[in-house]
Parts: C-alpha cells; structure tokens; sequence
C-alpha cells in the first residue's frame, strides 16, 4: 500500500533545508524552477537558489511526485510517462 500525502506548496512553501534534499535528488536546484519563473531566477544558483525558492512556493515546479525514492517533477509528457511506468 502506498501512502500518499499531498502538501500545498503556496500556503506551506518548502524551507531551505526541504529543498536542499530534493534537490540533490531531483539533479539540482536548477529543476526545482517552475518554467514560467526561469527568467526570474536566471544568474542564481546554489544556496541564493534555494533562498529564493524558499520565499514563494509558487517558484517551484509542481506537481512533486516522490515514489519509492524517485523524484518526478512537472506535467512535462516525459515526465508523465516515466511515472507511469514507475506505477505501472
């Protein structure tokens, strides 16, 4: 059985730390940009990265799907169907 637990990152954003972790999951805090909010966060990078994402949860790409260890993120086809076939 899988447990699911939902979060709404625009009420509740992730703290510093929070990210951090998904980051070194998801391949680096790069990822973690929502796509409308690149322009914005073009020249950050490491810790002023993960400050900035920190500050409005509305900075980070959702949905975040973690399943068994795997990080799945946004509604990108290609993301979609590797976690189909991850729930498959």
């Amino acid at each position: 059985m899988t447990l699911a637990t939902e979060r709404n990152l625009i009420k509740q954003p992730l703290s510093a730390a929070e990210l951090k972790q998904l980051a070194k999951r998801a391949g680096g805090a790069e990822k973690l940009v929502a796509p409308k909010r690149k322009t914005e966060a073009e020249g950050l990078s490491g810790e002023r990265l993960i400050a900035w994402l920190a500050e409005d949860g509305g900075r980070v790409r959702r949905p975040i799907v973690d399943v068994d260890g795997d990080v799945f993120l946004g509604f990108a086809a290609a993301t979609r169907a590797d976690l189909e076939k991850k729930l498959g």
